[in-house]
């Protein structure tokens, strides 16, 4: 069990949590039950992509203030936008796979870089044996790269993560999918997948010294990163960023049996706490596709201005997303504003995310905390209507809501509805939670319909805006 406190003093601080005008932060602790968490509405900023959006986002602050994204799937290609939204333009490739029998023949995907002076540093991800598919075979390696023009070509640095375990014929074997950050203490940190039971290990480099990685390995940093054993630290996922505000590793996974989401706090780099409530809600993690469930990937935090995963307590959440029903070719990279403050004392709930009332031309209506995509892509953003829970809170009568639509009109007419209560519309997904009655903080959400459009759609005032007739109220979520 993850302890729910960070620091030597965790008692203290636990307690000034619950303490009227104390904080645990003024108290060189942080409180994670006093955190407050707000999710904004996604955003999606580069796809469909049949050959793209295999690893996880990761991007550079140009010279000239543009940013420069990173997208990989055997190679790796930079995109250059006037901002990290601004990911739709054309590809370039700056990594490519290997030769045959190398550790990169099937491909290299840059996941993580970090400023070092004059250079960039380039964590790579590398397979070899390109045996995919079921009773397949691959191997999983990480390198170290520098780049001396800011991302457009590498000087590979050579193999600095292996597994302990040898290729085997029938299984993926290795260690990979790797973040790498500068833990603000002459270190960079590498969080990694381990192949062989899904867990999470943990190896460190000096900073001047990036070629030489060690293992966190019973109890000490001695085993090499080649070859060398590690005692794993748990499914944390690999995700991660440094949090520079709090002095603190954040991680980020997408976890079925969490119910979404789960972002996860560490002091000294090893050991996590988790937020109690998903950051994300999500229905499954469906990895064969098609699939009936939406899929959350390669999740991470990126820092909105820079690109960097050293990040204050604003930061993009940035992951891949398969719509439900569609396969890998329709993948796309998606944002999320994420906002952490801390609070007084322990909220009521931790964790609200964006609903969001978006608007086509045909000024017809989508109320979602999802992405739009496919044939919902061209609706804008209208209004968040409040942000809703992302699970059911404990000891307060909720609502679980769920996103509906039909085409019975001639045209999509998508609305909310208590899970379960779909009627004849079509089931699309967890919008999230809403409270049954009105709390302290709290805001309506009622379903409305404008009868001449034949739309639905949400908003939090009784009139509906002059935008249409109120149908009932859903429940009551968190004030935007």
């Amino acid at each position: 069990m993850r302890k729910a406190l960070l620091g030597t003093a965790g008692m203290a601080a636990l307690f000034a949590c619950g303490m009227p005008g104390a904080s645990a932060q003024t108290m060189g602790e942080l409180c994670i039950e006093c955190l407050s968490i707000r999710v904004g509405p996604p955003v999606v900023v580069r796809g469909p992509f049949p050959d793209e959006l295999d690893a996880s986002f990761t991007a550079l602050r140009l010279p000239d203030g543009r940013i420069r994204g990173f997208s990989a799937n055997g190679a790796t290609y930079a995109v250059d936008g006037v901002d990290i939204y601004d990911m739709g333009g054309e590809r370039r490739a700056v990594l490519e796979p290997g030769n045959p029998g190398e550790p990169e023949e099937c491909g290299r995907w840059l996941t993580s870089t970090v400023r070092n002076g004059d250079e960039v540093l380039g964590f790579v991800h590398q397979e070899s044996i390109c045996n995919y598919g079921p009773g397949g075979q691959t191997d999983k390696t990480m390198a170290i790269a520098r780049s001396l023009d800011d991302g457009l070509t590498w000087t590979d640095l050579g193999t600095v993560i292996s597994g302990a375990d040898a290729p085997k014929v029938g299984f993926t074997t290795g260690e990979g999918d790797c973040s790498m950050l500068d833990g603000g203490d002459g270190f960079l940190y590498a969080y990694c997948l381990r192949a062989s039971d899904w867990q999470t290990i943990v190896a460190r480099a000096p900073l001047g010294l990036p070629t030489d990685w060690r293992k966190y390995f019973e109890g000490s940093w001695t085993e090499p990163g080649l070859d060398g054993h590690a005692t794993d630290i748990g499914f944390v996922g690999t995700g991660a960023g440094y949090l520079r505000d709090f002095d603190l590793v954040a991680a980020v996974a997408n976890d079925p049996w969490f119910g979404g989401v789960r972002l996860s706090l560490s002091r000294d780099k090893l050991e996590f706490a988790d937020v109690a409530e998903p950051i994300l809600p999500v229905d499954g993690t469906e990895w064969e596709r098609p699939a009936k469930t939406e899929l959350v990937g390669y999740s991470t935090i990126v820092d909105p201005e820079t690109g960097s995963n050293s990040v204050g307590q604003r930061f993009l959440l940035s992951y891949i997303f398969v719509p439900s029903d569609k396969g890998f070719e329709d993948r796309y990279l998606v944002h999320q504003e994420v906002s952490l403050t801390v609070e007084p004392g322990a909220p009521l709930v931790q964790a609200g995310i964006a609903l969001t009332r978006y608007v086509d031309d045909e000024n017809r209506f989508v109320t979602s905390t999802g992405p739009q995509t496919g044939e919902r892509a061209g609706y804008r953003q209208d209004a968040v209507v409040a942000h809703l829970l992302t699970k059911a809170p404990e000891n307060i009568a909720s609502r679980k809501i769920a996103e509906c639509s039909s085409d019975w009109a001639g045209h999509l007419d998508q609305m909310l509805a208590e899970d379960g209560s779909c009627a004849d519309y079509s089931r699309d997904r967890t919008a999230g939670w809403l409270f049954a009655d009105e709390q302290a903080g709290s805001v309506p959400v009622y379903r409305c319909y404008a009868e001449d459009r034949q739309t639905h759609f949400a908003s939090a005032a009784a009139d509906c805006e002059g935008l249409g007739a109120m149908e009932f109220v859903l429940g009551y979520g968190l004030a935007p």
